[in-house]
């Protein structure tokens, strides 16, 4: 595993957090010391908060990034942001962590990707919900696995993916090389990922892999909470189907997806938000979706 870019990585072992409000108004916050989770209605966000690190990740805060998805998957949440405090959204993995694990007990490094990253990205895809990343600055290594989990992703001028595994002699992982030729396509991944070098805002939005492009850091966090309100609005059961039928769609057959899809609809026809779509438009009303 590796998470190395080159990018200010002095201080990466420090773990003192910004201090953030427990409160706004309209607005509740768990803050746990290195993740903030906040609720605003329906919508949820998740905060990586250490941002003197640029967010790298430590054995704690993937334990408590672990207990933000959770939480998130409460039935009144509906939809959910991903960003980073500061100027970056995650480089990925502590590297002062990580080589204070090989002086311990030497590189382990199948076993933490397995046991430690795997299961907030898989969390990430398979939470029931549309979960948009809100990509403040940098996100390398482990982080660009966690900013490619997420269903929708939007970015600002200093936006970079940074898939700068071989720069430490290493190769994707956490489904990064998984998610990055079934984006970009294997040519453009392969470029991508042999010579390390960011791929800015302006491409990833060209690429598909970004919806919008921001005018700054403080507008990006605006149209998240844009897009998260308007997902929010969807009927929560249908939304959870089509992420499903849609990644099963990039994995899977054509055979066995059209069985999902046939599937997915048969259960969806049955619900009372399918009845209440149709009768709204049938009444040139806005459906009122609550999740049955």
């Amino acid at each position: 595993m590796q998470d190395f870019t080159g990018l200010d990585k002095k201080h990466w072992s420090d773990r003192n957090p910004v201090p953030l409000p427990a409160s706004t108004a309209g607005r509740e916050t768990i803050i746990i010391a290195l993740v903030e989770f906040s609720v605003e209605g329906p919508v949820a966000t998740i905060t990586f908060n250490r941002p003197h690190a640029l967010n790298a990740f430590t054995r704690d805060m993937r334990q408590e990034f672990g207990e933000a998805l959770d939480r998130a998957g409460a039935d009144e949440i509906r939809s959910v942001i991903l960003t980073g405090a500061g100027r970056a959204f995650s480089v990925g993995q502590d590297v002062a962590e990580l080589q204070a694990s090989y002086e311990e007990e030497g590189p382990q490094l199948a076993r933490l990707i397995y046991e430690e990253w795997v299961p907030l990205v898989a969390a990430i895809r398979s939470l029931p919900k549309p979960v948009v990343a809100a990509v403040n600055g940098a996100a390398a290594g482990g982080g660009l696995s966690l900013a490619l989990a997420a269903d929708i992703r939007l970015a600002e001028p200093r936006t970079s993916f940074i898939a700068a595994f071989v720069r430490v002699g290493l190769v994707p992982d956490s489904g990064a090389a998984h998610m990055l030729v079934r984006m970009l396509g294997l040519s453009r991944a392969m470029q991508l990922t042999l010579t390390g070098q960011p791929f800015g805002a302006d491409d990833a939005q060209k690429s598909g892999i970004v919806a919008a492009v921001a005018p700054d850091a403080d507008a990006l966090q605006e149209a998240a909470r844009e897009w998260a309100g308007r997902l929010a609005e969807g009927a929560p059961l249908a939304l959870a189907a089509a992420k499903s039928v849609l990644y099963s769609a990039a994995d899977e057959p054509f055979s066995l997806v059209v069985d999902e899809e046939a599937r997915q609809q048969d259960v969806l026809g049955r619900t009372e938000d399918h009845r209440e779509a149709i009768a709204a438009f049938l009444e040139k009303r806005p459906p009122v979706f609550r999740g049955l």
